[in-house]
């Protein structure tokens, strides 16, 4: 008996020693999935260093998307999921299509408080995606939007890795939860800096061929891990879209050498110049198929994605139609990535879904284009982008660099405000936001008030309790009709739905010409500020454009006898 106890004890020690040293550790080391907004006792927001866990000398940025500690019931809360695409590369998360659904919702639906946490990474798998999954149902979603499978051969853990086996690598993920086996991780095998693309760093000249073993590999790991994360939300009761893929078929030849993928470029080009851009699309397609360096998401992944959301009760998002042969480049800022308009599409086909009743979409009042900033900061990561494997083969390190150093400079001495600024943030001189604020005072001295509402509204993003911030950007926005002005006001009234705000947002709309939304907005007023002057006075214009002079006329006499009681009002 007493051997038994000691071989038992033998064994536990050491456990509980583990264990002991890991509680000790997390003390003072830990990484949670959700930090608390510094000075907003009632947010949080995803912990940018979390994903550092899933990578070796690369830390994706993660957006920041401030959301309720306590979700209330009137809350909307959209959860996106997947890559660099998701994530709005080459732009900043705030022109992503997961920010464009959400102005798109605030639009549709004024006076309810929409929040989106976008998840997307550069580089995230699918493996990676699932493993977010548990922290995703803990954030109490009631949409999940998925846009995922252009990563699964170089991104995190993917099958052009050294570890393609799916098994070995859910058991390495659950070892990462231990703060220890982290430790000792980076002792082992310390990240390695380099200064090279992503995608350079990614592929080392990886080729895959069309329907190898690890071709397969990567589909296989796609559909096991999809069911998985389709799964999980269909049984928590998560209505979750899925996106079928897109990439830039057109004006992308093949990024690797195969015989079948050049011969397929060629003939789609012969049939484009003929005109028979259905032939031409077909080889286009091929082209891709058979291109042995995939960064682009092969069509199996597309036939996952309708056969798994048919299985599992999600709803298809069909985009493939948005990006047709009649748009070429104007779509795509490299082989991969939409530009401000194609994410801005990508979004459109997203909120038709989720909108129950598609007769409650309202004008077009979307300003998809970037701010000038914004675009010149996404032009610079694209021509980086473009001196680096697979785009341009045989410079080294420091040649990549001195040739991006050139451009940098031709940038900043460019005479564009936007541009300099946009080069300075590259070059981690100035931090973005800073970089915007300048660039948004330098519209305004210059009288620029479009520019500077268009800086301001990527400000919002980065400094979204910035009071300050609300009341310039409302006052520049009260002057304008724009579809732009618009989000602006949308985006103040987000964080702070005061009387003051919705009526600028109001009388905003009926100077559009977005009259439900007007009618939304002054009913929210009306509710909680029945003698508030400024709606009284912009309900009689509602009730003038619809017709309703009758009740128009109400109102305006309920205006003047506010007015008359309380002049200041």
């Amino acid at each position: 008996m007493r051997t038994v106890l000691f071989k038992i004890a033998a064994i536990a020690l050491p456990l509980v020693l583990l264990a002991a040293a890991e509680g000790i550790v997390r003390i003072f080391e830990h990484e949670p999935f959700l930090i608390a907004v510094p000075g907003e006792l009632e947010y949080q927001t995803v912990n940018p260093a979390y994903a550092g866990r899933y990578f070796r000398g690369f830390m994706p940025q993660a957006a920041f998307n401030p959301f309720l500690r306590q979700k209330p019931d009137e809350v909307f809360r959209i959860i996106a999921l997947g890559g660099s695409s998701t994530a709005g590369y080459p732009y900043s998360f705030n022109s992503g299509f997961p920010e464009r659904v959400a102005a798109g919702l605030r639009a549709i639906y004024p006076t309810r408080k929409v929040e989106v946490i976008n998840l997307g990474m550069t580089a995230l798998s699918s493996h990676v995606i699932r493993d977010f999954v548990p922290h995703v149902l803990r954030m109490k979603p009631d949409a999940v939007l998925i846009y995922a499978g252009h990563n699964e051969y170089y991104g995190a853990y993917g099958a052009g890795g050294v570890n393609r086996s799916r098994v070995l690598t859910r058991t390495v993920f659950w070892f990462k939860r231990s703060v220890l086996f982290r430790k000792l991780e980076r002792l082992i095998a310390p990240p390695v800096q380099s200064n090279r693309t992503m995608m350079a760093q990614s592929t080392t000249d990886v080729s895959i061929a069309f329907g190898g073993p690890v071709y397969q590999a990567g589909v296989q790991n796609f559909e096991t891990n999809l069911t998985a994360i389709l799964g999980r939300f269909e049984k928590a009761g998560i209505p979750t879209y899925i996106g079928t893929l897109v990439s830039n078929l057109q004006s992308q030849p093949p990024l690797g050498v195969d015989s079948v993928a050049t011969a397929e470029w060629v003939s789609a080009q012969r049939h484009w110049t003929a005109g028979d851009t259905a032939a031409a699309m077909a080889s286009f397609v091929q082209a891709k198929e058979h291109d042995p360096i995939r960064f682009r998401a092969p069509e199996a992944m597309n036939q996952i994605l309708f056969r798994l959301s048919e299985r599992h009760a999600a709803i298809l998002v069909e985009l493939e139609p948005q990006f047709g042969p009649d748009v070429r480049d104007s779509l795509f800022t490299d082989h991969l990535h939409p530009t401000g308009l194609g994410y801005d599409r990508m979004a459109r086909v997203f909120v038709s879904a989720i909108v129950e009743n598609p007769s409650n979409i309202a004008p077009d009042l979307g300003a998809p284009d970037p701010a000038p900033l914004d675009a010149g900061h996404a032009r610079l990561l694209i021509a980086r982008l473009r001196l680096g494997f697979p785009f341009t083969i045989g410079l080294s390190e420091a040649e990549e660099l001195g040739r991006f150093g050139k451009t940098l400079q031709v940038h900043r001495e460019s005479g564009r405000s936007a541009d300099s600024l946009a080069a300075l943030a590259i070059a981690g001189q100035l931090p973005i936001y800073e970089a915007l604020l300048k660039a948004k005072d330098h519209d305004l001295a210059a009288q620029d008030t479009a520019q500077a509402l268009a800086h301001m509204r990527s400000l919002l993003h980065w400094q979204p309790f910035n009071e300050n911030l609300h009341r310039e950007a409302a006052e520049l926005a009260s002057y304008q009709s724009s579809n732009l002005a618009g989000e602006v006001m949308q985006l103040v009234v987000a964080r702070e739905p005061s009387e003051t705000y919705l009526n600028t947002l109001a009388a905003l709309r009926i100077r559009q010409g977005a009259l439900e939304s007007a009618r939304s907005l002054l009913q929210s007023i009306e509710a909680s500020h029945p003698e508030s002057a400024v709606m009284l006075f912009n309900m009689a214009r509602y009730l003038v454009q619809v017709g309703d002079t009758l009740n128009a006329e109400v109102y305006f006499r309920r205006y003047q006898q506010v007015v008359r009681r309380d002049p200041r009002r």
